[in-house]
């Protein structure tokens, strides 16, 4: 419900913020499966999300101090002239809609994981909607990307207004901490063995071989 409320928004910092709620529902779906992987996929969505969702917001802020509002309809071709923000918020916002090779994949891809092997271990219940609850999902995850695509669009890619002609982008001590957690977008996605060995799989006492794509 969340993500479909953060569709209609047209404020930067409310659009951001219901998408916040909305990601809640990933960890609490993968705890829920009560299988190592989707257990451990939630928590690992956890760190993701404190990731993804602190450089977007960090990219908001920026927009808002440059541009002097958060409002989307009055903001647009930022793209040019704030190269750094945008790069960072592009990486962030693919990563928060699950698109590979980014660390936002991986934790959604193995609550996916999870809600499958709940459904096919035989248990009754709840666990017998998987086919709902994996459904559910991946259509939250569809729609968060439908989102960020109007976002992307509305704030560095549609036509720059003339009273924003002379925006610059923001100080380094700004732009630096995007870069950093854009960076860690990336490798936490590529690597992604490296936070599971190291912190997601030792913090739950799981073993490190448990499969993510199907190794």
């Amino acid at each position: 419900i969340a993500v479909m409320i953060a569709m209609v928004q047209h404020n930067l910092k409310k659009l951001l913020s219901y998408h916040a709620i909305s990601q809640v529902g990933y960890m609490v779906l993968g705890i829920a499966t009560m299988t190592p992987v989707g257990i451990a996929g939630g928590v690992f969505h956890m760190l993701n999300h404190a990731i993804y969702k602190c450089c977007l917001f960090l990219c908001g802020g920026a927009v808002e101090q440059a541009t002097g509002t958060p409002e989307l309809d009055k903001l647009g071709g930022l793209g040019k002239k704030m190269s750094i923000t945008f790069t960072a918020c592009l990486i962030a916002a693919l990563s928060i809609s699950g698109i590979p090779p980014l660390n936002g994949f991986v934790s959604k891809w193995m609550v996916y994981q999870g809600v499958i092997q709940m459904g096919t271990s035989g248990a009754g219940g709840a666990a017998k909607l998987w086919p709902i609850w994996l459904t559910c999902a991946i259509f939250g995850s569809a729609l968060t990307l439908a989102s960020f695509v109007k976002l992307i669009h509305s704030i560095f890619l549609s036509r720059l207004p003339d009273g924003l002609k002379d925006v610059k982008e923001v100080p380094l001590v700004q732009t630096f901490p995007m870069v950093v957690l854009a960076s860690l977008c990336v490798f936490f996605g590529v690597f992604y063995h490296v936070p599971l060995k190291y912190f997601i799989y030792p913090a739950l006492n799981i073993e490190p071989g448990t499969a993510i794509f199907g190794t």
